[in-house]
């Protein structure tokens, strides 16, 4: 493996990059009563009404639903359509507007549909990708690549850090292994099937675009530890879209 791939790495030991917290918006409800849930969605009980002409704190989004505490610290979730039903600080109906860029700062999930060169030949990936803070998430990926004389399949897992989560246009870099398969094309050569593990680094670019949607470019490399203990290294590059949720 190429040493100057491993600087990067120091990075997963800096500590999280932070940003002046912004105040709450405040809001006051009008209808008789808002409902108040104990996770965002109707599965979740309800535990609290926050009564008309009460004030209410917004904190952050989860799809069409809202993240609340109340006059007393109490906190909730609240469906869009009853967070419509209020008045801002200056007397006017709130607005709910579309997804941004600050749900995109604030996500927990990101789906991703990548394609690229995987040392020469097609590949297609798709990966999910679960943020467990702002800066630390854990991605599980499956890889299909498509050469002249064999074809691959690979399944893994890794440890993605961003160091800089504010920024619109966001470097990551990520720490993973897995399992690859070569599957020969037997029309062509007479060589047994493969399988072996592998360990891999990567260094990324996240880009938000809009509502909901971010591109990504990538690099990997890769080591394959054989059998016979004569390690391969492979790279790869990829660009793609993902979603976030």
């Amino acid at each position: 493996m190429k040493y100057w791939l491993l600087f990067p790495l120091l990075l997963l030991f800096l500590p999280p990059f932070s940003q002046a917290e912004e105040a709450a918006p405040q809001v006051a409800v009008i209808d008789p009563y808002l409902d108040m849930y104990s996770g965002p969605g109707r599965g979740y009980p309800i535990f609290r009404v926050v009564k008309e002409g009460e004030w209410i704190s917004i904190h952050k989004r989860k799809n069409r639903w809202f993240l609340i505490s109340t006059e007393s610290g109490v906190k909730g979730w609240v469906a869009k359509h009853q967070l419509e039903r209020t008045l801002n600080l200056e007397g006017e109906q709130t607005i709910i507007k579309a997804p941004g860029w600050g749900d995109f700062s604030q996500r927990n999930w990101e789906l991703a549909v990548m394609v690229g060169s995987l040392d020469g030949s097609r590949t297609m990936e798709l990966s999910g990708l679960y943020f467990m803070t702002a800066n630390l998430g854990i991605e599980a990926n499956y890889n299909v690549g498509l050469g002249r004389f064999f074809s691959t399949e690979m399944a893994g897992i890794a440890i993605q850090h961003q160091p800089f989560p504010a920024w619109r246009v966001a470097p990551y870099i990520s720490l993973g292994g897995g399992i690859m398969q070569i599957k020969p094309k037997a029309t062509l050569v007479k060589t047994e099937r493969r399988e072996d593990n592998y360990a891999n680094v990567t260094i990324g670019l996240r880009s938000y675009l809009s509502q909901r949607f971010v591109l990504r470019l990538q690099y990997k490399e890769y080591v394959l530890f054989n059998s016979d203990e004569n390690n391969e290294e492979i790279n790869e590059w990829k660009i793609g879209f993902a979603a976030f949720f």
